[in-house]
C-alpha cells in the first residue's frame, strides 16, 4: 500500500489537510500589538496583493471570522443603499452569495442559471438590460459545491464595458488560480486562508479597489463588518482594530512562506492538477462517473456520481472512510446523488494513490463492487 503521510486526510472543500509546519506555528502565543504579530499581518497583506497584481490599485483587509464574514463586510462597505446587486447563481455558493445579501436586506437581483453551460457575457448583458438599476455584480470563481470553474474574465469584461462593479468570491480559488485584479478592474475579491493558501480557518480576507474603499467611509451600518474602518486602522496603527485570532494569523503567515517556496500560484495549481488527474483517472478506472466533464472542472475538487450498487449508501461509505482517517464530503443540493473528494492542501500524487487504495478497502467493507469502466461515460453534467 502507498505511504500514509498524514494521520488524518481532510479531502474536503476546506478546511483541508494542513502541513505540520503550519500547525506547529499555532503552538506559540503572540501579543496582537507586538512587533512580530504586526509584521506577520503586514506581510500577509503585502503578499496577497502581490500575487493578484493589486499592489498599486487595491488594498488587502483581513477580518475576524470565516470568508463569509468578509463577503458580508464587502456588501456592507461597497454597495450603497441606492445600489443594486446582481448575484450570478449557478451553484451552491451562488446561493450562499444571494442568501447573505438577502439577509442584510440588500436590493438584490438574481441571475439564476443551471450548473452548465457556464455563465456567458450574453447572460449578464441580458440581466443588465432587463434591470438597469444594477450597479454591482457578484459571482463565485470556483464553486466547490460542484467543482465548476466559472469564466471570471468574460464576466469582468462585460462589467467593465457596462460600468458595473464586479466582486468575486474567490474563496476556493485564490492562491491557486491566477487572478489579476488590476487588469480585470475588480471591485473586490473575497478570500479564505483554508483553501489554496493551505492554512486554517478563522479569517476572512477582502481585496478591495482602493478608490472604492476610500469612497466608502461611514457607509457600513455594521460596527465590526466595516472594511473601510478596518483598513483605516491598519493604515494608522499597523495592528488590528479589535482582537485578532493571533494563532490563525500566525498560521497563515507560515502558509504564505510555504506558498512562496513552492513558487506561487502556478506551481501550486500544477500540483493540484496532478492530484486531480490521478484521482479522476483512478476513480473512472473503478467505474465511477464524474459529475462534470473535464474541460469545465476546477482541478481542486472532484465530484463523483453515487454508485448504483444497492449496497451503497453515502453514510456507510463515509463511515468506512472516516474510520480509516479519511474525510470526504457529500454532494450539495445543487448536485444531489454525488460525493466530493478534494485535491487541495498538503497533498501530493502519492497521497492520492493511498486515497484510492483506501477507497477500495472501504467499498469492499460495505459490499460494493467496482464496475468496469465505461469509456463512453467519463463525465456528464446534470442540471442544477
Amino acid at each position: 500500500m502507498a505511504e500514509r503521510r498524514h494521520d488524518l486526510y481532510l479531502l474536503t472543500p476546506g478546511p483541508l489537510t494542513v502541513s505540520p509546519e503550519v500547525k506547529a506555528e499555532m503552538l506559540r502565543d503572540r501579543s496582537p500589538g507586538a512587533a512580530e504579530h504586526v509584521g506577520i499581518t503586514a506581510e500577509i497583506r503585502r503578499y496577497l496583493l502581490e500575487i493578484c497584481n493589486g499592489t498599486d490599485t487595491h488594498e488587502c483587509i483581513p477580518v475576524q471570522g470565516s470568508a463569509t464574514f468578509a463577503i458580508e463586510a464587502g456588501y456592507h462597505t461597497l454597495v450603497p443603499k441606492d445600489g443594486k446587486l446582481l448575484v450570478i447563481q449557478n451553484g451552491w455558493y451562488g446561493i450562499r452569495l444571494r442568501e447573505v445579501a438577502e439577509a442584510i436586506r440588500m436590493n438584490v437581483a438574481v441571475l439564476e442559471l443551471p450548473m452548465l453551460p457556464l455563465p456567458t457575457a450574453a447572460d449578464v448583458e441580458a440581466a443588465i438590460d432587463a434591470d438597469p438599476a444594477i450597479t454591482h455584480i457578484v459571482m463565485c470563481h470556483v464553486d466547490t459545491g460542484t467543482g465548476v470553474l466559472n469564466p471570471v474574465a468574460e464576466i469582468a469584461e462585460v462589467a467593465k464595458r457596462r460600468g458595473r462593479r464586479l466582486m468575486i468570491d474567490a474563496v476556493a480559488a485564490f492562491g491557486g488560480f491566477d487572478l489579476d485584479v488590476a487588469a480585470l478592474d475588480l471591485e473586490a475579491v473575497f478570500i479564505s486562508p483554508n483553501k489554496c493558501l493551505e492554512s486554517v480557518p478563522g479569517l476572512g480576507i477582502a481585496i478591495v479597489k482602493r478608490s472604492s474603499l476610500e469612497a466608502a467611509e461611514g457607509r457600513s451600518p455594521s460596527g465590526v463588518l466595516d472594511l473601510h474602518a478596518q483598513w483605516k486602522f491598519f493604515q494608522e496603527k499597523g495592528w488590528w482594530r479589535t482582537t485578532p485570532p493571533t494563532h490563525v494569523v500566525a498560521a497563515l503567515g507560515k502558509a504564505i512562506e510555504r506558498h512562496k517556496r513552492e513558487g506561487g500560484c502556478a506551481p501550486r495549481l500544477a500540483r493540484y492538477t496532478r492530484n486531480w488527474r490521478r484521482l479522476v483517472d483512478g476513480m473512472r478506472q473503478r467505474g465511477f462517473r464524474t459529475l462534470l466533464p473535464d474541460d469545465v472542472a476546477a482541478p481542486i475538487i472532484a465530484t463523483f456520481m453515487d454508485p448504483t450498487d444497492p449496497n451503497y449508501s453515502f453514510p456507510k461509505f463515509y463511515a468506512a472512510m472516516e474510520k480509516r482517517g479519511l474525510v470526504i464530503f457529500a454532494g450539495r443540493l445543487t448536485a444531489a446523488g454525488t460525493f466530493r473528494i478534494g485535491c487541495m492542501g498538503d497533498i501530493v500524487e502519492s497521497d492520492i494513490t493511498f486515497v484510492l487504495e483506501t477507497i477500495d478497502e472501504a467499498l469492499a467493507e460495505i459490499g460494493v463492487s467496482p464496475t468496469a469502466p465505461d469509456p463512453e461515460k467519463k463525465g456528464g453534467a446534470i442540471a442544477a
